[in-house]
């Protein structure tokens, strides 16, 4: 199980690894030039970055897992908020969605950002919270050490990261099942 990169990792090793047949993905990519392509609007700039992940790592940054999800027998369960940011939807779970293979399972999430699996509440909170927070910092209200320690010193770390019950029953359900 992985989360964003995570994911993408979790979703490599369970493709590479024989002894692995199941994978639970929470809003990961499929692959490095299918994240840049849709996230950097220059190709020159992807083209770079692709060539540098190349030198450090030959393998894995040209792995591609769409024809290895079309074909699978491995379960795979993949959750994602379709607002993501991070990972945008339509060139993750809108892909393997077309793929239709019935060893993948989908749950797509509404307002959850780059979270699926935080509760409704925590994503709001931790936008609100961090909204804030880039204000002040724009507004130079934020300038020191203390300034920052003051200001997150009333957050809730709890509400932040309050995760969402059911899509942990959903996770444990497939882990369970198949």
């Amino acid at each position: 199980m992985g989360h964003s990169l995570g994911g993408y990792t979790a979703l490599n090793l369970v493709h590479e690894r024989s002894k692995l047949h199941k994978a639970v993905i929470l809003s990961g990519f499929l692959s490095i030039k299918s994240l840049l392509s849709s996230s950097i609007k220059s190709s020159f700039v992807v083209s770079r970055i692709l060539k540098y992940e190349k030198n450090v790592e030959p393998y894995y940054s040209t792995l591609d897992n769409i024809e290895y999800l079309k074909e699978t027998e491995d379960k795979i369960f993949f959750i994602q908020s379709n607002d993501d940011p991070i990972v945008p939807f339509s060139s993750s779970f809108e892909v393997v969605k077309e793929i239709n293979n019935p060893n993948i399972k989908m749950m797509e999430m509404k307002n959850r950002f780059h979270n699926p699996n935080y509760t409704e509440d925590a994503v709001k909170y931790l936008n609100d919270t961090f909204g804030e927070y880039n204000n002040l910092i724009k507004q130079k209200k934020i300038k020191t050490d203390e300034d920052k320690i003051n200001f997150f010193k009333d957050v809730s770390l709890e509400r932040l990261t309050n995760q969402d019950e059911k899509v942990f029953d959903e996770i444990i359900d497939f882990i369970e099942k198949y």
